[in-house]
């Protein structure tokens, strides 16, 4: 499934992390192949669930090919709690896609 996501084009952003082998550097990060590896990594050595069922984690997509317009954040702060985060989006903008 999340492969299928990043093949057709959707740029989600990880907004909330609270599992096991996620820090806080995976809170604003895209969906992209090489994160996808890493959490295939997190899946064998933890057993993360690698589209995040359980609440391991929650994203928000900024992007995609069904979408007239794209999100951009301009703004953003990393909140960490001993082993889990969020990302508070404190300023964005819907803008046209080339």
């Amino acid at each position: 499934y999340m492969q299928e996501v990043v093949d057709l084009g959707f740029e989600v952003m990880i907004t909330s992390v609270s599992a096991e082998g996620l820090d806080e550097s995976w809170l604003g990060r895209i969906i992209d192949e090489d994160l996808l590896e890493e959490l295939k990594g997190l899946h064998e050595k933890y057993g993360l669930h690698m589209a995040f069922e359980g609440g391991e984690a929650e994203t928000l997509v900024l992007d995609g090919p069904i979408f007239k317009k794209k999100l951009n954040i301009l703004d953003s702060k990393k909140i960490w709690e001993v082993d889990s985060g969020y990302l508070v989006i404190k300023d964005a903008e819907l803008v046209e896609k080339e």
